[in-house]
């Protein structure tokens, strides 16, 4: 299995990236973690990048969005288990994702019905695939 995350611009905040290189470092002792960062640009520039990354997926796809369907840990950690080959997940830049990106996904989810800026969307992310990994293997992190 492996999971892959695309999203819009790059971290700034050094303790945001230094909390989502922790939790990568955690996931790779689960399963091969690939991420692709795109360039920051108008939404539509965004979404066609977007786009063009989603060709070649050959496994679900999920995009994130507060509009999204909401999962507690336990459910996302049985999606994440029933997942074989791969699993992608993207986060938008700051005009979220397009229509046509979502039409695109299996699935649109939702960290929350808030708004988060694109670092702290990928922060919980990265913490929510990890707390599934525990999950699945009865680890003391989810309580």
């Amino acid at each position: 299995m492996k999971i892959k995350i695309i999203s819009v611009g790059k971290a700034k905040n050094k303790h945001i990236i230094h909390m989502s290189n922790d939790y990568k470092n955690r996931i790779k002792h689960y399963t091969k973690l690939e991420e692709v960062v795109l360039k920051s640009g108008t939404n539509q520039f965004e979404n066609e990048k977007i786009l063009a990354h989603l060709k070649n997926d050959t496994g679900l796809v999920f995009a994130l969005s507060e509009d999204g369907l909401s999962f507690g840990s336990n459910d996302f950690a049985k999606m994440i288990s029933r997942v074989t080959d791969q699993i992608s997940f993207i986060i938008g830049g700051p005009e979220g994702i397009g229509s046509e990106v979502k039409e695109n996904c299996n699935q649109v989810i939702a960290l929350s019905s808030m708004t988060f800026t694109h670092e702290m969307a990928q922060l919980f992310l990265l913490e929510q695939i990890y707390r599934a990994f525990t999950i699945l293997q009865n680890k003391k992190y989810h309580k």
